[in-house]
């Protein structure tokens, strides 16, 4: 086996640790993105619920 076959493989063993770290930081930044919005979606829950009890309270 020559060098092209060592540096074929470890271009190789590069490219799949390459996509295998990019696929793992995508879904960190989905879950992270995913939680974000939940939090403001109850952010927005919990300031609907208060607006609500204004009105009803002032009549």
């Amino acid at each position: 086996m020559d060098w092209t076959f060592w540096a074929g493989l470890g271009a190789i063993v590069v490219l799949w640790a390459a996509t295998q770290w990019f696929f793992s930081w995508w879904r960190h930044s989905e879950k992270v993105r995913g939680r974000n919005r939940e939090q403001a979606d109850g952010i927005a829950d919990a300031e609907r619920q208060k607006e609500r009890g204004r009105f009803w309270g002032g009549l």
